[in-house]
């Protein structure tokens, strides 16, 4: 059952070349869902996960750009709604209602929490809060009047805090060059003396606070990957005629990965407590299935998807991107022997 009503598809599917050509920003997904009142079904409730899970993966297999930042506005609720307090109701309702993107920084800090790497930026204390200085190298939905949530290292220990973009002392950089996903609004981030309340401080347990969003964080992810991966292979199956038939086995084999890691992705997301292990092999076997997708349909439909900015063309570039997105597939891989190693 399809969790998006005919004509958002139809729109998204529509958008997508336009997106991809960086003519619209992939974030208008935001506004146009919270149009609808569907916003909701991209962030979980009451750990419910099946519902943004089946909406980012369906929106994935008309346009990746757009579920990508999906993903990352519902991530930022989902930070605010597991930290809860005072300042996180505050600016939830303007979330969910679409008004603003929301930011993940959070590449270095769940790298901090897993052993791997160290927080990007530093902070001092302040009266009523804290300064914080530095750079963060990638975030994407950035815009002045975006929210990020990210992480510091206050007096050696490391705080997750949401901050305004255009807060005094914050700057963007210039967006990213990309192979793909270019309408996603990726860039740096620079903070000079940028002062943070401590209101807006969400977690100063690193540890405990990624061991509760991980779970949600990585299946969510999946979806983006198991979406392009799906749309790749559905349409590689519509041109096995004549000397692609060669391509028939492989194609049947392909779409059947992607139906049991969609299988297995839903058991996972049915679980209170899924075992960190099976997380990361999904997240690793995901992300290496849309690119088997996406490079086997452009196998398949020869010239056309060598084209620059034809659907084939775009689900391989945006594909090439989820082996590095982070956690990327080197971190994934060193968690998971240090997963399987812990069991």
């Amino acid at each position: 059952m399809s969790a998006l009503p005919r004509d958002i598809a139809e729109t998204i599917a529509n958008n997508a070349q336009a997106v991809d050509k960086g003519e619209l920003g992939a974030d208008y997904i935001i506004g146009l869902l919270a149009q609808q009142d569907l916003l909701g079904l991209g962030v979980p409730r009451g750990g419910q996960l099946l519902e943004p899970i089946r909406l980012i993966r369906e929106i994935a297999t008309l346009d990746l750009s757009a579920a990508f930042s999906l993903w990352a506005h519902s991530m930022v609720i989902e930070y605010l709604n597991l930290a809860g307090g005072e300042y996180a109701q505050e600016v939830l309702p303007g979330l969910k209602r679409g008004e603003r993107p929301g930011v993940t920084g959070m590449a270095s800090v769940f790298k901090e929490a897993a052993g791997c790497g160290e927080v990007e930026l530093e902070a001092e204390p302040a009266e009523g809060g804290f300064v914080v200085s530095g750079t963060l190298r990638w975030a994407s939905n950035l815009k002045p009047e975006s929210l990020v949530i990210t992480g510091a290292k206050l007096e050696g220990k490391p705080v997750v805090f949401a901050v305004d973009a255009d807060a005094e002392g914050v700057s963007l950089g210039t967006p990213f060059g990309l192979l793909g996903l270019n309408a996603t609004a990726s860039t740096s981030l620079q903070f000079d003396q940028v002062f943070v309340p401590e209101r807006q401080i969400l977690s100063s347990d690193l540890a405990s606070f990624a061991k509760g969003i991980r779970p949600t964080f990585v299946l969510l992810q999946t979806s983006e990957c198991l979406g392009v991966a799906q749309s790749a292979a559905e349409q590689a199956s519509k041109r096995l005629e004549g000397v692609n038939a060669v391509f028939a086995a492989e194609v049947e084999q392909v779409q059947a990965d992607i139906a049991e890691l969609i299988r297995v992705q839903e058991a996972l997301a049915e679980k209170d407590a899924p075992q960190p292990v099976k997380l990361l092999e999904l997240r690793l076997a995901a992300a290496q299935a849309a690119v088997n997708a996406t490079q086997l349909e452009v196998r398949v439909a020869g010239g056309a998807g060598y084209a620059q900015h034809s659907p084939a063309s775009r689900r391989f570039r945006e594909a090439a991107f989820l082996p590095v997105q982070s956690p990327s597939e080197a971190q994934l891989k060193w968690e998971l022997d240090q997963a399987k190693q812990a069991a």
